[in-house]
């Protein structure tokens, strides 16, 4: 709408006709009185800015001050649909994993909460040695039975508590540090970054913002603390007049050799923008082929801990009961 011409707060009124929500209709009531008396649509969304984000105010800020807003808009636009696709992405691929641990912990769970309690008199009763899986499962079975209120409670509490130590920065850079150097994931989790420091960077960059103003909003948009201290330390070092491949070549467990050799060719030729934007996409195929071949590493491992745990739940209840047929029998 603003690129045909529309003005801003008419084009508040269609989006509140077109939005079903009331709290959003609510937003953006508020930003169409704040640019009826004469606010910039920055300045406005500047009470928002938690939920907007420094990174779009900026995008916003500086298509306003040069003229460019309908293409800023646009930029943010992309960088918000790529965030979101490479998210998707890699959600889709650990959904499986996701859906047979829980339902293997929901079977083995079920049988001994409902099944194995019905058993136990029947084992008591009888003389024979029990299998150390029955053993290990029949603990299990008491203790869900006569301590699982504490222990979901218990277990709740600790998933809870590590969440929360998630907002914790100490517990943010361990949690992270792990993330970006395990086995296979950790490529991905890095790959998964590079492709978003690259794409928010060329586009901030294409959009006005200068070097430093670009790297402050970037270092905002990643989500892994180790890349945003890199960032923020990068800031402080570009004042000082090193290029920028120097700086990042500093963290090579962060930024490969190939990022930081086509970064300084880009710097030299005065090609950033195009550096950048080749990078975005290198990267976002690399995520794309790592997500696609992730099912197929996963789902044998899958298998054999499913046929694992299918064994010894099997092995658990069968065998006592065969020995008991056999001890009748006889």
């Amino acid at each position: 709408m603003v690129k045909s011409g529309i003005p801003l707060n008419e084009a508040m009124v269609v989006l509140i006709q077109q939005s079903r929500s009331k709290s959003f209709n609510a937003f953006l009531l508020d930003i169409k009185t704040q640019l009826e008396h004469g606010s910039t649509l920055s300045k406005a969304l500047e009470s928002y800015k938690e939920d907007i984000g420094e990174m779009a105010l900026n995008i916003i800020r500086a298509g306003e001050i040069n003229g460019t807003l309908d293409v800023n808009l646009k930029y943010l636009a992309d960088i918000m649909t790529h965030n979101k696709e490479l998210k998707s992405k890699i959600n889709a691929a650990l959904l499986y994993p996701k859906i047979v641990l829980a339902l293997t912990f929901f079977m083995g769970g079920g049988i001994s909460i409902f099944v194995l309690p019905k058993l136990i008199p029947l084992f008591k009763s009888v003389d024979i040695e029990l299998p150390l899986a029955t053993k290990i499962l029949l603990g299990i079975s008491v203790f869900v039975r006569d301590s699982g209120i504490i222990a979901l409670g218990g277990g709740t509490v600790l998933i809870v508590l590590f969440i929360l130590s998630g907002r914790i920065p100490a517990f943010r850079w361990i949690y992270h540090t792990i993330s970006v150097r395990m086995p296979f994931f950790g490529k991905l989790f890095r790959n998964y970054q590079l492709s978003l420091f690259n794409q928010i960077f060329g586009t901030l960059f294409r959009s006005g913002l200068t070097i430093k103003e670009t790297l402050a909003a970037t270092a905002q948009a990643v989500t892994n603390v180790r890349y945003q201290q890199a960032l923020k330390d990068a800031m402080t070092r570009l004042s000082a007049g090193v290029p920028l491949a120097t700086i990042l070549g500093a963290y090579p467990k962060l930024f490969p050799k190939n990022v930081i050799a086509l970064i300084a060719v880009g710097e030299q030729s005065g090609k950033l923008e195009e550096t950048f934007s080749y990078l975005a996409l290198y990267f976002e195929n690399e995520v794309d082929s790592q997500t696609k071949q992730l099912p197929t590493l996963i789902e044998p491992i899958m298998l054999i801990f499913i046929g694992i745990a299918v064994a010894f739940i099997a092995l658990a209840v069968i065998s006592p009961i065969y020995e008991l047929t056999s001890g009748i029998s006889k």
